[in-house]
């Protein structure tokens, strides 16, 4: 199901588009999708916030302060901290949503939303892990090294497989209990 929501962020109210799974009756994980400057990624979020939704997942992506209703149109400017106070009321847009398990968020950054969500997950503990979906041009494998939650590089090059991997990562995230299995470097990649 797809639904319009509106949360307010530095006295603006914002839009965002919802997902939530057509059959399920509990409650899910949540999963903010961040792109890139001034929305040129719209159609690859849209299209990862859908899908991944349809695995199970509550999904919200949103439309910035000052980003205006043509995400195609240049935009003049853009503030990375009027953006920083969006990405976080949308969190808590996503922690206070009565169908996501507030102990279950995570994020998906393409190209320099990961940057973006990165910082929020320096500001914030709602934030439970962070993937990055990164493109040939990216330098993405270097920050996630530096993160205190679990956090893993997905490739952009086929969206399929990109969402097989954020769903299969975000449910290993969380089922699997630390204590019973030792810790988990979630920094590993294949190279």
């Amino acid at each position: 199901m797809k639904l319009t929501v509106n949360f307010a962020s530095q006295g603006r109210l914002l839009e965002g588009t919802l997902y939530i799974p057509d059959t399920t009756d509990e409650i899910m994980a949540g999963c903010l999708f961040e792109g890139a400057m001034t929305g040129a990624t719209a159609q690859v979020v849209d299209y990862l916030a859908r899908e991944v939704s349809h695995q199970g997942f509550v999904t919200l992506i949103m439309d910035h302060n000052y980003f205006g209703d043509d995400e195609t149109a240049p935009q003049p400017w853009e503030s990375p901290f009027k953006r920083l106070q969006d990405i976080l009321a949308a969190l808590h847009f996503l922690e206070d949503y009565g169908e996501v398990d507030k102990n279950r968020i995570f994020a998906v950054g393409v190209s320099v939303g990961g940057e973006f969500l990165a910082e929020a997950s320096r500001r914030t503990d709602i934030l439970k892990g962070l993937i990055f979906v990164e493109s040939p041009t990216d330098d993405t494998r270097n920050r996630v090294a530096r993160l205190d939650i679990p956090s893993i590089v997905v490739d952009e090059a086929h969206l399929e497989t990109a969402v097989d991997e954020i769903v299969l990562w975000a449910r290993t995230l969380f089922n699997t209990r630390r204590e019973e299995h030792g810790p988990v470097d979630w920094n590993l990649t294949d190279e």
